[in-house]
């Protein structure tokens, strides 16, 4: 049995990656991962109750992030923390 030159080709890639490996792989919970789709930050598509998460924007939240776009000051006690040491550093010049 022969068989065609269509078979043997590899698979094109989808651009698609189960949502448990970026977890893993990014050191993050599927809360995580949840939280940042449910904001619109990244895309996700439930295929038969798996959900798989869009490589590209995968890249494109890294670029976001590495820009600085997501960062806040800090809140609550984090905050007066950093005031005070704000205030300190300003003393100390």
């Amino acid at each position: 049995m022969r068989l065609n030159d269509a078979s043997r080709t590899e698979t094109p890639a989808t651009g698609l990656r189960a949502a448990r490996a970026v977890c893993r792989d990014r050191g993050i919970s599927d809360v995580t991962l949840w939280r940042w789709a449910r904001r619109g930050w990244i895309k996700t598509v439930n295929i038969s109750g798996k959900v798989y998460c869009d490589l590209a924007s995968l890249a494109e939240f890294d670029r976001r992030a590495a820009a600085g776009e997501f960062s806040q000051p800090p809140a609550g006690a984090a905050r007066k923390s950093a005031e005070k040491r704000a205030t300190k550093e300003t003393d100390l010049t």
